[in-house]
């Protein structure tokens, strides 16, 4: 699980907003990010940092990264 820690926020953290999530290594990142695409469900791309959101059947964002 990552936990993310924004130091400039003021206002509480609501659960909606993504910032609590699960993340994934994977060791064929190209393949995971093939069929997350050709499945539709890549919801957030950050091609600068080599991650990648996938979105559950209830909304909540997964992170994929590759194994480093």
């Amino acid at each position: 699980m990552e936990l993310t820690w924004l130091k400039d926020r003021k206002e509480p953290y609501n659960l909606g907003e993504n910032e609590f999530h699960l993340a994934f290594h994977v060791d064929d990142y190209e393949a995971a990010h093939a069929k997350h695409a050709q499945m539709g469900c890549i919801c957030y791309e950050n091609p600068g940092m080599g991650i990648y959101f996938i979105a559950d059947p209830d909304g909540y964002w997964l992170e994929i990264v590759p194994a480093k």
